[in-house]
């Protein structure tokens, strides 16, 4: 278990300092943006690095695996889970700013569609607990 917990460290590190050296070298300008060349390239170095000891080029470096677990299939449910996190954060704090009126004073409409995703998401958590007691 620790192990997955520090490959999804790992791999998720890697996977925002990429997403975060392209944004560096999309909005800076002339020198700055080789730091987020750098970023990016770091990026690559530390999740390449970290692949080869699950794979099989590291019994013949090493004699035996490093790591020794599928490391796709962690990374794709690291993924998820992290994108999962970041939009529920999101849409909390989004639904707080919009609440409380500090960054956005609410209109009729916007009142309306909230009401309309709330319908929605509760017809949404019906479903899914119906969806549960039908699989048992």
């Amino acid at each position: 278990m620790a192990i997955e917990f520090l490959s999804i460290v790992i791999f998720t590190f890697a996977l925002a300092l990429l997403g975060l050296g392209a944004f560096t070298w999309w909005i800076e300008r002339d020198k700055r943006r080789n730091l987020g060349i750098l970023m990016m390239i770091s990026a690559l170095l530390i999740a390449a690095c970290y692949a080869f000891l699950g794979s099989r080029f590291s019994i013949t470096l090493f004699g035996r695996l490093i790591i020794t677990i599928d490391l796709p299939q962690l990374m794709a449910t690291a993924i998820v889970y992290t994108i999962g996190v970041l939009m529920g954060f999101g849409l909390a704090g989004g639904a707080f700013l919009w609440i409380s009126g500090r960054l956005v004073k609410t209109t009729g409409l916007e009142r309306k569609l909230a009401i309309f995703i709330t319908v929605i998401l509760a017809i949404a958590l019906v479903i899914s607990v119906i969806a549960v007691q039908i699989s048992h």
